[in-house]
């Protein structure tokens, strides 16, 4: 039996059109990718890595079994204590920003949320809470954000 060998060409075609079927069933099977590369091109690792390890579980459970979700995070910001406006000097407003792609659908979504400010924050606790705060509520507004 002989064998042709595969040209160059034919590899690079194949290649080509293996991609959108690949992403097709990644979306069909529910998977869920969290996009943090603006995150990283603006230095931000440190949020870039812990988004990319607890959103997709925060989003899967927003969502429930079979959603295919890849939304992208734009930006993460932590306010100063004080920057409420209020009296308390402990509390802060955070954001998140990004954009959420489900099933094929694109919306963009900016959430907020009052953490509390602990100084000095020995072991790093308080800001991986805030960290959390952040991803859980992106995960939960999402949906509604989306009409779900």
């Amino acid at each position: 039996m002989r064998y042709s060998p595969m040209t160059r060409r034919a590899a690079i075609g194949a290649l080509a059109f293996g991609a959108p079927v690949a992403a097709y069933a990644a979306a069909r099977s529910g998977r869920i990718v969290v996009d943090v590369s603006p995150l990283r091109r603006n230095g931000d690792n440190t949020d870039a890595d812990y988004l990319a390890e607890v959103l997709p579980g925060y989003l899967r459970a927003s969502f429930g079994p079979g959603a295919a979700s890849s939304p992208a995070i734009e930006s993460v910001s932590y306010a100063l204590p004080a920057a409420t406006g209020t009296r308390t000097t402990m509390a802060a407003v955070d954001t998140i920003e990004g954009v959420g792609i489900v099933d094929g659908r694109t919306v963009p979504l900016t959430c907020t949320v009052i953490a509390t400010v602990s100084l000095p924050d020995i072991g790093g606790y308080a800001a991986r809470l805030r960290q959390d705060m952040l991803a859980r509520s992106f995960a939960q507004w999402l949906p509604q954000q989306m009409g779900l």
